[in-house]
């Protein structure tokens, strides 16, 4: 059944709250901008309470608006057509400006006019149900995917709709993200991969009659440089004596990923209550996942620097990760962990190759990558790594492991050494002494 309502916007600099207009029907709405101004004192059950002449005009305006929508459903009834809410808007805007409540006020501008378009409309539904279930970050994707959108619109011509979604839709989105916004691929398959949460959300919640086929809805994803410390440079950091205050907690906050194999989030909300004995045990902000994991020694060591220190925690709280990479990075330069040090990343089929000594490409997600590089280097079963960490998937523990030079050369010399030679000669000449 459709639904019409008057509603107040966020108050204007005469602290004054525009009313707005928005009539739903099946899951779509419209909006419209009704230039009725009210004070929160004089609103009251969709109508201001009449103190003046002013108040009765603007009531009559809203008044204008609810004929004209009847009149409007009505014509439906009788014609016996039932009419998407899109063909309601187009004849109300036809009609509301030349009720006499419009026809002699000041007219409604083209921005006035302009609003959201359904798809933004549920786009924005779409954030507000997911803030329950996701992770603040999370959230800001999807805001992020929204305003870009937005922009996609503009230089698309045409409003959104999801009526215009399909592989053609998909092509020229894509290439605005890779050409237009110079976006990395990663960066770009992640817009695709929310661009279709959300239309899954609106498929599944019934709030439109298209079913979206996603099969040319490719997503790109490509493996991710991400630097790891070598045993030496991680030491190196842990012992560094000359550090500020700041410096030290982001030194330990990363040391201690390296040591545990936890996520940055999840470090930032350790509480006392998640020491028991010998484990961390904590539920994982991003995968909801129940971890045991084992304190070493080192970690230990972390912890105890810590103790009795800060109220519940066993660290400090955290900066924002701006500020926590910020001082990772300082905290590496005066480590000396200088090395210069290459990743690739791409752009389309463009390759944009970055060097820079290696303290500018350290970050928090840095520690996590170490942690499971240097565990395999030193033998831990990947079975093993995988329980520590949380990681389900070996598909998604590649992504993380980097080989180091270190582990190559061993591995090389493992199965490419002298004695393998020798060991051939000494059965050659043990043949040879059974023929005598």
């Amino acid at each position: 059944m459709a639904t019409l309502k008057f509603y107040l916007k966020k108050a204007n600099k005469q602290n004054l709250f525009p009313v707005l207009m928005c009539y739903q029907d099946r899951g779509e709405k419209f909006r419209f901008s009704t230039k009725v101004y009210a004070t929160k004192s004089n609103w009251l059950k969709n109508r201001l309470k009449a103190t003046s002449l002013e108040d009765y005009e603007n009531n009559e305006k809203l008044e204008s608006c609810e004929k004209v929508i009847k009149e409007i459903e009505k014509e439906s009834i009788i014609t016996g057509s039932q009419l998407r809410v899109s063909e309601v808007e187009k004849l109300f805007r036809e009609n509301i400006l030349k009720t006499e409540a419009y026809k002699n006020s000041n007219p409604v501008s083209e921005s006035d006019m302009k609003i959201e378009s359904n798809f933004f409309v549920l786009y924005e539904q779409f954030i507000a149900s997911s803030r329950s279930i996701r992770t603040k970050s999370t959230i800001a994707q999807y805001k992020r995917g929204k305003t870009i959108l937005m922009k996609f619109e503009k230089a698309f011509g045409r409003e959104i709709s999801f009526e215009c979604i399909n592989t053609s839709f998909y092509e020229k989105f894509q290439n605005f993200l890779i050409n237009d916004l110079k976006h990395l691929n990663n960066t770009v398959g992640g817009q695709i991969k929310n661009l279709k949460v959300f239309l899954n959300y609106v498929m599944r919640h019934e709030l439109t009659d298209i079913k979206f086929n996603f099969h040319n809805f490719k997503t790109i994803k490509e493996d991710i440089d991400i630097v790891a410390l070598t045993e030496t440079e991680l030491f190196n950091l842990y012992t560094c004596n000359s550090l500020n205050a700041q410096q030290s907690i982001a030194r330990d906050y990363l040391c201690f990923e390296c040591f545990t194999g936890l996520r940055f989030s999840d470090i930032g909300g350790l509480r006392n209550e998640n020491i028991k004995d010998d484990f961390i045990v904590l539920k994982t902000k991003k995968t909801k996942d129940t971890l045991f994991i084992p304190i070493n020694g080192f970690a230990r060591r972390i912890m105890d620097k810590y103790s009795g220190k800060y109220s519940g925690r066993p660290l400090p709280p955290s900066f924002s990760n701006p500020k926590i990479n910020q001082h990772i990075k300082e905290a590496a330069k005066i480590a000396g962990i200088e090395e210069l040090t290459m990743i690739e990343k791409f752009n389309g089929s463009n390759r944009i190759s970055i060097t820079e000594p290696k303290y500018k490409l350290i970050s928090t997600h840095t520690g996590r990558r170490t942690f499971i590089t240097l565990s395999y280097e030193k033998g831990m079963q990947t079975e093993m790594i995988m329980k520590i960490t949380g990681i389900r998937k070996w598909d998604t523990l590649k992504k993380y492991l980097k080989v180091s030079e270190k582990s190559k050369l061993l591995k090389m010399n493992e199965f490419w050494n002298l004695d393998s030679l020798a060991n051939y000669q000494n059965t050659e000449k043990n043949a040879n002494s059974c023929h005598i």
